[in-house]
């Protein structure tokens, strides 16, 4: 039995619901692997000139940063 098998087998153990959400992330997933990229071209032409902004990079990062402009030292 190969890997896949067996994590098939523990997802058919779950929930219809809970099968269901896993199912629309591998679809997902799979449809990002084809296309190569979350984004599509006009995405990307918006997204990278902000890339090189310096700014936070994560949602923590920002809440980070917001927090210590409000509340310096």
């Amino acid at each position: 039995m190969t890997k896949l098998d067996l994590v098939l087998a523990r997802i058919r153990q779950l929930p219809l619901e809970r099968q269901d959400a896993v199912a629309q992330y591998i679809d997902l997933f799979l449809q990002d692997e084809e296309s190569g990229s979350v984004f599509t071209d006009e995405e990307w032409v918006a997204i990278e000139p902000t890339l090189d902004e310096g700014g936070p990079t994560t949602p923590h990062e920002a809440f980070a940063a917001e927090v210590r402009s409000k509340y310096p030292g």
